[in-house]
């Protein structure tokens, strides 16, 4: 998936999300995968273009860099 970050914080997201779910992000600010997490699993997942296969890989690439949701 992607790759650990040299910049704590700066992770990137991970190539091959659909060009909807990547503008959606976008529109929010979103830019790397600790912003992702701050924002919470049920936000994201109501952003448009955001489908279970989007939602799996973004989670795919937290888990590898050690990012979760918060509880």
């Amino acid at each position: 998936m992607t790759s650990k970050s040299n910049w704590p914080g700066h992770t990137p997201l991970p190539k091959g999300i659909s060009a909807p779910a990547r503008r959606a992000l976008a529109h929010e600010g979103l830019e790397t995968l600790e912003q992702i997490a701050e924002l919470g699993e049920e936000r994201v997942a109501g952003l448009h273009g955001m489908g279970p296969k989007t939602m799996a890989q973004l989670q795919d690439a937290m888990e590898d860099a050690g990012i979760s949701f918060p509880s």
